[in-house]
């Protein structure tokens, strides 16, 4: 399995949605925030993407502070490179990997907005051409927090018409076994 149930979530998940949301309508046209930072200095977009160095993003902006995130950051220590994804509707990722060779790139997913036609998909090997393989499909709750193994060949989509998808993202590495 790709995906480990850690725990329900002991916070207001109302509220974190409530703080998600505010913070989200300064952005609109946006679909990626850093929650932290190298330096903490509400630098929303720095961590972005790939072939960076996760770990230096381990400082939570100040904009945060005092929020349920905050207590989040703190209460998952192990984790670094905080984010808020957030997938329009009808929407798909490419297929891709994360983390370096050598390491296992575990990703924590607290789901904030959610919907039933909302999943991570895994895949065996990169899908090219015609073929089959297995895959597995997870549709992560909202009040639920997971550890997902991201190191493999993986998509996220979003096939409600109308419904955001909006996680919170954290990562960890971990050396292969």
């Amino acid at each position: 399995m790709k995906v480990k149930h850690l725990n329900r979530a002991d916070h207001n998940c109302d509220l974190l949605e409530f703080e998600v949301k505010q913070f989200r309508e300064q952005y609109p046209n946006e679909t990626q925030f850093a929650i932290t930072s190298k330096l903490g200095d509400n630098n929303f977009t720095e961590g972005a993407g790939s072939h960076i160095d996760a770990n230096e993003f381990n400082t939570l902006n100040t904009y945060f502070t005092d929020s349920v995130i905050s207590k989040l950051v703190e209460e998952y220590p192990k984790y670094v490179r905080w984010r808020i994804l957030c997938m329009p509707p009808r929407r798909t990722y490419s297929v891709h990997r994360d983390g370096s060779k050598g390491q296992r790139n575990l990703r924590l997913h607290i789901p904030v907005v959610t919907n039933p036609e909302s999943f991570l998909v895994f895949y065996e090997y990169r899908p090219i051409g015609n073929g089959a393989q297995r895959i597995e499909h997870h549709n992560l709750e909202v009040g639920e927090i997971y550890e997902v193994d991201t190191t493999g060949f993986h998509t996220a989509v979003n096939y409600h018409p109308k419904q955001e998808r909006i996680h919170i993202v954290a990562e960890r590495f971990v050396p292969n076994e």
